[in-house]
């Protein structure tokens, strides 16, 4: 006979009455007894403590509660969850002042990073203790790139004092390096941004105060400076006390989990632990292809996913330290009646998989790179609004989302967090330009940002090139629109990522029912090393994975689909396609998985890491376009 699990709902029910019972004997007590005061003083203490906790517990049973919880991890997401819906309001006023005086913001947090630099190095070589404008401050400081500042970046790494950044920092990031080399940043938090982010997240989705959150996360390698400070990617979550506890109180993954560093092995354990919790309210992780391909997991390995739950144990073929291993067997309860659960679902298909095992989740918190939102929404997430808090990258966190159903996702900018500065897209060639203020940008045109941060970049051009779609209050709202290193460039037409991406969703209407798993391209001088070597075909090159449920050869017309798509769309390319001076562009289709031997490749050979890898959309180095070329299915295999 199936044995009825006791819920938090019953356990919080029978916490009500006891300690009903104790409040109001304690209260009879403190009025009523002729006592002494100290001991009355005693008893009304008690019955206020007791009397608090009833209505807790009282609460806590009229919300959905992740079954997952110990006592002490209820009771710390609630208390957390508390605090943020306490203070949600206050700070979305604050945020709606900033937002309308963006210039006042501006100026105020110019002048305090002046100040607090001024007797650096960086500082006293620029002159920031005269800067007494903003419009001063453009005119002396020039624009900048990340070459301006690699020198002074390693010696404030290596251990030297006074150098640029006159604050604590918390640690040194790396950028991805997937798009070029990686960089060394110093990193300051930004308690403007984090609260912010919390507090509009909160504020939009908004779920039970303990309900838990699923997270996909590798550990990234242990990497020092010379100095002893931590190098760590943007998404890391350091291992100590208080950290793993605040991470047990809102997620369900054992703290252990989180010290693998194997992308395959992380990903399991944080899927195999998120199916234990059928009251989850969100799933995050940070690339919308890390949701996406944990899904993909989940379907193609869904019978060890259930013997392992049935079980209650980690299944060996997953390759983990035994003290891990050990540690997460403990934390993973058997629990057969789940699996069955699951199975049942599982065999209805997995077209909005997510809605059925976790009914009550709110919605995925995740950052579209490649475009696989789309796929999520297709496939597996159907039903489940997809969201992105916020946009940023290591060298800063630049804006926030306030808005629900958005799409593309859109932000706004944070005037009391960063400095920015927007370049007019036509003017991006320029090595300085002029730049505007964000009451001065337009709707419907775009702009390359440049940034100055508390982390130490003056007026840095960070590549990103956004498109103005709204205001609120006096403070430009923006969808990004792509990396300028990631333009497709062979005679100056400057084709972007969201275009080439739309050819290559027209071309897959006539691709024979495949479904897009990524895809890269490259510039045939590339080919060629960039050497001068005599005159060949100018061309790009674009690499696809596809899945299908019948064998996929695409023929010579379907492949010139792709090129028909990018002329129409871009008159430029179509100019130089009708005089001959670029020709047609190759499509190469990739066996099953090269994309994943890519990311495994160029994880294992830059400063990238799996929390923060985003495929590259043009590939830059011969090697890595040697790389994809070896990938490609023939016609003849």
């Amino acid at each position: 006979m199936a044995v009825m699990a006791v819920t938090w709902k019953f356990r919080c029910l029978v916490w009500v009455m006891l300690s009903g019972f104790v409040t109001a004997y304690a209260a009879n007590y403190c009025w009523a007894s002729d006592g002494s005061w100290t001991v009355k003083a005693a008893a009304g203490i008690l019955a206020g403590l007791c009397g608090l906790s009833t209505v807790i517990a009282l609460h806590i049973s009229t919300l959905r509660c992740s079954e997952t919880h110990t006592l002490a991890t209820l009771l710390a997401q609630y208390l957390i969850m508390q605090v943020f819906d306490l203070i949600a309001p206050s700070v979305y006023r604050n945020l709606k002042k900033v937002w309308k005086y963006p210039r006042k913001e501006q100026d105020n947090f110019l002048l305090k990073l002046l100040a607090r630099d001024a007797k650096t190095e960086y500082g006293m070589r620029h002159g920031f203790s005269d800067i007494k404008s903003l419009q001063e401050f453009r005119e002396k400081h020039p624009l900048t790139k990340y070459e301006h500042y690699r020198d002074y970046f390693t010696r404030l790494a290596d251990g030297e004092k006074n150098v640029c950044v006159a604050a604590t920092l918390e640690r040194f990031g790396t950028s991805s390096g997937t798009t070029g080399k990686g960089k060394l940043i110093p990193m300051v938090t930004s308690s403007h941004f984090q609260k912010a982010n919390t507090v509009l997240s909160r504020l939009l989705y908004s779920p039970d105060p303990v309900q838990k959150v699923a997270i996909l996360y590798s550990k990234p390698a242990e990497k020092f400076t010379k100095s002893g400070a931590r190098i760590a990617p943007l998404m890391f979550f350091p291992d100590s006390t208080i950290s793993n506890f605040f991470m047990s109180a809102v997620q369900n993954t054992p703290p252990s989990g989180f010290q693998i560093s194997s992308d395959f092995e992380a990903t399991y354990v944080n899927m195999l632990f998120a199916l234990t919790d059928k009251n989850m309210g969100q799933f995050f992780a940070p690339f919308a292809s890390q949701v996406y391909r944990g899904l993909k997991m989940l379907e193609d390995d869904q019978e060890m996913f259930l013997e392992d739950l049935t079980l209650g144990r980690v299944n060996p073929k997953i390759q983990l330290d035994e003290g891990i291993r050990r540690s997460l067997d403990a934390a993973l309860t058997a629990d057969p009646a789940r699996a069955d659960e699951l199975r049942r679902e599982f065999a209805k298909g997995f077209v909005g998989i997510m809605a059925r095992i976790w009914p009550h989740l709110v919605h995925v918190s995740t950052i579209d790179i490649s475009g696989y939102m789309k796929n999520l929404e297709a496939r597996y997430s159907k039903g489940v609004p997809l969201y992105t808090s916020g946009y940023g990258c290591t060298e800063g966190l630049i804006g926030v989302n306030a808005w629900k159903d958005k799409t593309p996702q859109q932000y706004t900018f944070l005037p009391n967090d960063m400095l920015i500065e927007l370049i007019p897209e036509h003017l991006s060639p320029e090595e300085n330009p002029e730049t505007l203020l964000m009451d001065e940008v337009e709707v419907g045109k775009r702009y390359e940002i440049a940034m100055t941060t508390a982390s130490g970049f003056y007026r840095y051009r960070m590549g990103d090139v956004v498109e103005v779609v709204d205001f609120i209050e006096s403070c430009p709202v923006f969808t990004v629109s792509y990396r300028t290193g990631e333009l497709l460039n062979l005679r100056s037409e400057k084709i972007d990522v969201l275009v080439v991406n739309k050819a290559i969703q027209e071309s897959l209407e006539g691709w024979d029912g495949a479904t897009l798993v990524e895809w890269t391209c490259a510039e045939s001088p590339l080919m060629h090393d960039n050497k001068n070597d005599g005159e060949y075909d100018m061309f790009y090159l674009l690499f696809v994975e596809l899945e299908s449920d019948i064998e996929i050869r695409l023929s010579a017309d379907q492949k010139s689909l792709f090129d028909k798509s990018l002329r129409k769309q871009h008159e430029f390319y179509e100019q130089y396609r009708k005089v001959g001076t670029i020709c047609g562009a190759r499509v190469e289709v990739v066996r099953h998985g090269s994309f994943n031997e890519l990311k495994d490749h160029i994880i294992a050979t830059s400063t990238a890491n799996y929390n923060q890898f985003k495929m590259p959309k043009k590939l830059r180095t011969k090697a890595l376009l040697d790389f994809m070329l070896d990938c490609v299915v023939n016609d003849n295999d």
